[in-house]
């Protein structure tokens, strides 16, 4: 079973390979990309890596990272800075990146 966790190299969806689209607009490309917008993708080898990762980021001064990282996942956004603006929308949200 493929483990890996993908995300975004230009927008900030993330998910499991097996989420993925395909990159481009391109029906004949065969190499994964974002299921919305198409975009490149990044990789880390298992999910406890990338979860390690968000932990560690949050332990250093990043109140509310692993709660934004768990909603944030299958969604689509071009940046962060418009991720954060529509988690934060719903009251009791916050996150410190």
């Amino acid at each position: 079973m493929d483990t890996r966790i993908v995300y975004g190299f230009r927008c900030v969806w993330w998910g499991g390979i097996e989420d993925t689209g395909k990159l481009g607009k391109d029906p004949d490309c065969t190499i994964p990309g974002c299921p919305h917008c198409g975009g490149g993708l990044m990789e880390i080898g298992s999910p406890k890596e990338w979860w390690d990762s968000v932990e560690k980021y949050e332990a250093n001064g990043h109140p509310g990272y692993r709660a934004f990282i768990e909603w944030l996942k299958g969604k689509c956004f071009p940046d962060r800075d418009t991720a954060v603006k529509v988690y934060e929308a719903k009251p009791g949200r916050t996150v410190k990146l």
